[in-house]
This record gives structure tokens, C-alpha cells and sequence, in this order.
């Protein structure tokens, strides 16, 4: 009995102040009215989530992947359902901001205090987590990790994220520029313009973390880039090279091929 009572509430933190009963009967945000807009944010949050799957960068039924609703299509934003494994989320399958509560504290922070940002992805992965522990943070070695250059912010852990007045404090943490905001001993979040862009931003974010933890096992210590070249290679990753923008359209198309992302009109 004891054991269920601790269950049944450490179930309860990881779903902030919803219970797993609540979570579970949510409704799809599905609607015959709905736009072409907003059917498409769903795929593509759809396959956001079976990509991150294919990846391993899930965490089970956790974390979450969202989508900002464009002006004049509605209000708030689509999210992860919170209940269902990546692989098998589908366009109709995303949720209302408004009936998931379990990521308001983080995303809803975000979208309120950028106003430029269309999508963000929350990942656990084990490398981030790793670098989020570190005090020196994310360290820039790679060419890949250029993309990163003076567009990473950190906030402090402060258990798992259900007090809505830790909204303030991550919107003060990420400050008016950062993309990337690694949440120390917890994992990250990165934004993008696009599901697209945020959803890359993380790929490359778990690889350059990978490189990193790999390279502080030599005992040689790491050459690390000089900072003029990454300030450089930084601002071309704003142009042709911006994350998602070549990446994202050829992962879709992987997903189709694969058969598993339902056509827009299905």
C-alpha cells in the first residue's frame, strides 16, 4: 500500500499539477474547422515526435515539443500529448496548450517573453544532461557547435517544473536572444522560427554534447576552436546554413517513405 501511495505520487510531480486520470481523457485538439494551417502545424509536430524517436532522443512518454499558433488561426499552442510513446504520435494526436498542463510552466514562459518564436523542443537526452551538469556548460569544439556561439542560455534547477511562478525566472534566464537554454541538471529547451529549426537545433545540440563528453576523456585535454572563427562560422549558421532549413524537409520525406506520417488531408 505504501509503495502504490509513493507510485501514485511521484506520478502525479512528473505531471505537474494534472493527474495521469486527467492527462489520459484529454481530448486530440482535432476539429473538422480547422484550418490548413494549423493541420500542418500538426504534422509536423507529428513528425517532430516520431523523428525524435527514430533518433533516440525520446525519454519514454516525457518531455515535450510544441508549436505556436499563428495569429488569426487561434490562440496559445499544440503540444505533446504527455501520454504516448513518439514513435506512434500522430497529427491528431496533439494537443491544445489549454488542456496540457504539464509543460505550461516551461514553453508557456517562453512564448510569452518571445514573441519571434514559433516552436521549441524540451529533450532529456543523455549527453545534454550530462553537459548541464558541468560548470564550465557547453563547451564549443566542432564546427557543428558553431551554430551554438553566444546563443546559449542557463537556468538553474528548481525541481520539476509545476510552480507557475518559475515562468518569470526562466524568461529572465533566457534573456531577448538566446535559442538554446540548457537547464542545469534537468536537460534543455531549444527554439526555433520553425518546428523545423528547433527540432534540428536539438539533433546537433544532443551531437555537439556527445563530442564534448567524449572529448574530456582524453587525458590531453581538447584544441578547441579559436574564438574569431566560431563568431565567423556563427553567423553563417544564420544564412544558408540556418538549422532545419535543408534538414527538416528531407526528414519529412524520410518519415513518408518510412510510412508512418499520415498525409496532411488523411
Amino acid at each position: 500500500k505504501n509503495l502504490a501511495v509513493s507510485q501514485a505520487s511521484w506520478s502525479m510531480q512528473r505531471f505537474g499539477r494534472a493527474t495521469r486520470r486527467v492527462l489520459s481523457q484529454a481530448k486530440p485538439s482535432a476539429a473538422p474547422s480547422e484550418s490548413k494551417v494549423v493541420r500542418k502545424l500538426k504534422r509536423d509536430l507529428a513528425a517532430a515526435h516520431q523523428l525524435t524517436a527514430w533518433y533516440k532522443m525520446d525519454d519514454l512518454v516525457w518531455n515535450h515539443i510544441s508549436a505556436r499558433i499563428p495569429e488569426g488561426e487561434g490562440d496559445g499552442y499544440l503540444i505533446t500529448p504527455g501520454h504516448m510513446m513518439y514513435e506512434e504520435i500522430q497529427p491528431e494526436d496533439i494537443l491544445h496548450s489549454s488542456e496540457n498542463v504539464t509543460a505550461n510552466v516551461i514553453h508557456g514562459a517562453i512564448y510569452k517573453s518571445r514573441s519571434e518564436i514559433q516552436a521549441i523542443m524540451h529533450i532529456h537526452t543523455p549527453a545534454v544532461c550530462t553537459v548541464s551538469t558541468l560548470p564550465q556548460g557547453l563547451q564549443l569544439l566542432t564546427q557543428d557547435a558553431a551554430q551554438f556561439y553566444d546563443s546559449v542560455a542557463y537556468h538553474p534547477w528548481e525541481g520539476i517544473s509545476e510552480d507557475f511562478a518559475e515562468q518569470e525566472r526562466i524568461s529572465k534566464s533566457i534573456g531577448p536572444s538566446a535559442m538554446t537554454l540548457i537547464m542545469r541538471n534537468h536537460g534543455a529547451c531549444t527554439l526555433g522560427r520553425s518546428i523545423g529549426e528547433a527540432w534540428v537545433r536539438a539533433y546537433y545540440l544532443e551531437r555537439v554534447a556527445q563530442i564534448q563528453v567524449s572529448a574530456l576523456a582524453n587525458p590531453d585535454g581538447v584544441l578547441a576552436p579559436d574564438e574569431s572563427v566560431l563568431r565567423h562560422a556563427a553567423k553563417q549558421y544564420q544564412g544558408e546554413y540556418l538549422p532545419g532549413l535543408h534538414e527538416w524537409p528531407a526528414l519529412v520525406r524520410m518519415l513518408e517513405r518510412k510510412g508512418t506520417l499520415k498525409p496532411l488531408d488523411a
